[in-house]
């Protein structure tokens, strides 16, 4: 391994590996999990105007609230504490190890980074050292299987790039000859995360809808459920997300060949759209926060991830299929009006796909909205072939 590299790899991992254990540390001296609200309170009735309580059922439809209120959740309760908490402080200590060994073996980096990614994500129960060593370690661990390739080169790299709105990848996956393999185990990988946020979260949800005694637990202890059907998530949403991409994608380039005369080829545009989808992966973090307004806060997530995929789908069309930003934007609206209808019209309704979903009724208005997209399309010039030579 080069110095460089290696001191990029040690570091992260050793810092990653330290937060993790002062997390855990902290766990121990407090006896709970951190749990940041955005005031204080004591009881979950502080946080509604009770209209009725009956005794022996409760339910949340049954309160009002008086204003938005949510926490953030640096850990498990029930998870986090007594023997678990020692073997997630083991498990940290072997994580801070392998940091060290990287820099003092580095020839068995591909090993070690392995072991510095699993022990990173099993550091979740405890907060994941602030979710700061979390993400350190997972980069520093990626980094280190992918040596000697430089940061920007690596499969986190590039992720984070894309997260950045970096023009440059979207430039660079365009002409890279294994982008599109990549691009389908880069969806893989996003709607695994995406499909566990929302299935934990989602379980949480309906757990806080039949008893009041989970909502304290969930709302003021930070508690979140977990049992098998969460799996269920991540396979629909994998599924689903290479049908929705393969039809995005070929908009796309049906456009950007046929209609604005680009020479690029669909292998070439679909790996494009994948990196696109980067910011989506972010909703695995939606249980760490839960308020009072619970679908609110998933619909708040559902739509900034996709206004950032959207911004980064942008870009990368203009980079991609060479062509100015108002051609750029055209064409993300009238591709992504078609894809909308697909997709949330069609799709996500008649296969009932679970998660919170932004899905605009009646149709007819559906129908109103794409007919001005494509109006403000034709305007950019979408549909105005480029001069050749």
């Amino acid at each position: 391994m080069s110095a460089k590299g290696q001191s990029i790899v040690f570091i992260l991992s050793i810092v990653g590996a330290i937060l993790i254990i002062l997390n855990g540390l902290w766990i121990a001296y407090t006896g709970s999990p951190i749990v940041l609200s955005s005031y204080p309170v004591s009881s979950v009735t502080q946080l509604f105007n009770m209209t009725s309580i009956n005794a022996t059922s409760f339910n949340t439809t049954s309160l009002r609230a008086t204003s938005f209120w949510a926490r953030i959740s640096l850990g498990i309760p029930g998870y986090a504490e007594n023997l678990w908490l020692a073997l997630w402080l083991i498990i940290a200590a072997i994580n801070l190890l392998c940091g060290i060994l990287l820099f003092v073996q580095p020839k068995k980096q591909v090993s070690l980074s392995y072991l510095v990614i699993l022990c990173s994500m099993l550091s979740m129960p405890i907060g994941g050292g602030f979710i700061i060593g979390f993400v350190l370690g997972i980069i520093g661990g990626l980094v280190g299987v992918e040596w000697p390739r430089p940061l920007k080169e690596t499969f986190a790299g590039k992720c984070l790039r894309a997260l950045k709105l970096d023009s440059s990848l979207f430039k660079a996956v365009s002409i890279e000859p294994k982008s599109l393999s990549q691009g389908v185990w880069l969806l893989i990988a996003v709607n695994i995360l995406s499909g566990l946020g929302f299935g934990i979260y989602n379980l949480t949800l309906t757990k806080t809808n039949n008893s009041f005694d989970a909502v304290f637990k969930v709302l003021l202890l930070g508690q979140v459920t977990f049992d098998i059907s969460i799996f269920t998530y991540p396979l629909i949403y994998v599924g689903i997300a290479i049908m929705k991409w393969l039809i995005l994608s070929t908009l796309i380039y049906v456009v950007g060949a046929k209609l604005l005369g680009s020479k690029r080829q669909f292998n070439e545009v679909a790996p494009v759209v994948a990196f696109a989808y980067v910011p989506v992966a972010l909703q695995v973090f939606l249980p760490l926060i839960f308020s009072n307004q619970s679908v609110q806060w998933g619909m708040a997530m559902f739509i900034v991830t996709n206004v950032w995929m959207i911004l980064a789908l942008v870009i990368g069309v203009r980079q991609s299929l060479e062509i100015s930003v108002g051609k750029a934007i055209g064409s993300v609206l009238f591709c992504g009006g078609i894809y909308w209808i697909i997709d949330y019209l069609w799709i996500v309704p008649y296969l009932e796909i679970p998660g919170v979903w932004f899905i605009l009724k009646p149709a007819t208005f559906v129908l109103l909205l794409f007919s001005i997209g494509t109006i403000l399309a034709a305007l950019m010039g979408t549909f105005t072939r480029r001069k050749t030579a």
